[in-house]
């Protein structure tokens, strides 16, 4: 008994330090910025309380819902593509083959550097004029394709960019829960005279499940906060097609200088985000249980 209390004591003292830092850096800002959402804040004048006031405003104007639909599209492509993607190339990266270790660096090295880095290069590699890619197209006597510059594209190009840099943390996540399933599953299932894809349907699968939920609730919270990315390539433009929330309540904060209804959009943010992540983790469990 005492041994079990130990332990138990041990595991809180290891999880201590997630909670400070939970406590530091999200729950003590989202109780400095709820009042402030409440109030018309800006760089000139002290405060005054406005009620609903700035969320009201908010949810009248159609910058805010461009935004939000910018948003949805690129979290729900981005989690979908990635999930798929680490799982395939874990899948592929755990068998026995040449060149495996070699292949995993070459997949996780593009998360060793900073977002930001990696929209600074890719918006020289997507530039019209004067990118890799469009030398190449110039050489082949092809137009150059207008990546950031087309409202069509600008999107979708910070997508497969976004895809590149961040494939390799879920294939890590995904290599790993690959690599503790007991190898005499798949012994039995062999013997069984089962196929690779029965196998891969019928037992890996199903024991993926918790890191999948994992993934997709990880990918969904980073992907819905982008922000990096459509500010350094494109601006949120061409035509608004990039802007996402947070870069919208940048705009809002430190180009109009509304404070109080940056703060209010980041708390809607905040909002999307639980009630997603909760629904996410509540559908977990109830496959479970079923």
């Amino acid at each position: 008994m005492k041994r079990k209390r130990y332990n138990s004591q041990s595991a809180y003292l290891f999880i201590l330090p997630y909670f400070l830092l939970l406590l530091l850096f999200f729950l003590l800002p989202a109780g400095l910025i709820l009042p402030i959402s409440f109030t018309n804040w800006s760089i000139v004048g002290s405060p005054k309380w406005v009620g609903l006031g700035n969320y009201i405003h908010i949810f009248k104007n159609n910058y805010f819902w461009k935004a939000l639909g910018n948003t949805l599209y690129y979290t729900v492509m981005v989690t979908v593509c990635l999930t798929f993607l680490g799982m395939f190339l874990a899948t592929l990266l755990n068998q026995k083959l040449k060149g495996r270790t070699i292949g995993r660096m070459f997949v996780f090295m593009p998360y060793v550097i900073s977002s930001a880095a990696a929209g600074i290069v890719f918006r020289w590699i997507y530039d019209q004029n004067f990118g890799i890619i469009a030398s190449y197209l110039h050489k082949l006597g092809l137009p150059s394709i207008p990546f950031l510059t087309d409202p069509r594209l600008a999107m979708i190009s910070i997508i497969l960019m976004n895809l590149w840099w961040s494939v390799g943390f879920n294939t890590i996540i995904y290599l790993a829960a690959l690599q503790g399933i007991p190898e005499e599953l798949y012994q039995a299932a062999e013997v069984d005279g089962a196929s690779s894809t029965q196998i891969f349907y019928f037992i890996t699968l199903p024991l993926l499940k918790p890191i999948t939920l994992y993934v997709t609730v990880l990918c969904f919270a980073n992907s819905f906060q982008m922000f990096d990315e459509a500010y350094i390539m494109t601006q949120g433009g061409p035509l608004g097609s990039t802007t996402t929330l947070v870069l919208q309540m940048w705009n809002t904060a430190f180009s109009n200088f509304h404070f109080g209804e940056a703060a209010a959009i980041s708390m809607i943010i905040m909002a999307i985000i639980m009630i997603v992540t909760l629904l996410q983790f509540r559908l977990g469990r109830q496959k479970e249980e079923g």
